[in-house]
């Protein structure tokens, strides 16, 4: 689903009282778009990406812009645009809650497809796993296996 958006960090005094905190976390997403699917990651999170996990949902394949937004007391809520690498533009718009060891995202999106319109929906739940991220395995020894 969406991981850290591409946006510069943010410092977030203020509002940080709550806010997630850096280490290892996992993130379990659900989308709807057309099919569902769901995805299980750990990830290691630094201070500037905790910045951006406050920002708003975007990955690797959107450039996302969140002109409404309002994060505060746990809670976040924004409406934006989401570009595809291809031009495809996605009217988006996310809520969820936020504490130092968690946090839950809902995202609703809207755009079209060959003059189509689709929507799709999406969710992350996330935990902290612990304050220190794990050592990666050495070059060719993987997860496999495990």
């Amino acid at each position: 689903m969406f991981a850290l958006p591409q946006a510069p960090p943010a410092v977030f005094e203020g509002e940080s009282a709550g806010a997630p905190l850096p280490g290892y976390w996992e993130l379990r997403n659900t989308w709807v778009f057309v099919l569902p699917f769901k995805t299980r990651d750990r990830k290691c999170f630094s201070a500037a990406d905790v910045g951006n996990v406050l920002q708003g949902p975007s990955n690797a394949h959107y450039t996302c812009t969140y002109p409404t937004r309002q994060v505060g007391d746990g809670r976040l809520s924004m409406s934006g645009t989401c570009v595809e690498t291809h031009g495809q533009v996605a009217q988006v718009k996310a809520e969820g809650t936020y504490e130092p060891t968690a946090f839950q995202l809902k995202v609703e999106l809207r755009t079209r497809l060959a003059g189509v319109p689709l929507q799709g929906t999406g969710s992350t739940v996330a935990r902290r796993l612990s304050d220190s991220c794990p050592a990666e395995p050495p070059k060719g020894q993987g997860a496999k296996g495990r």
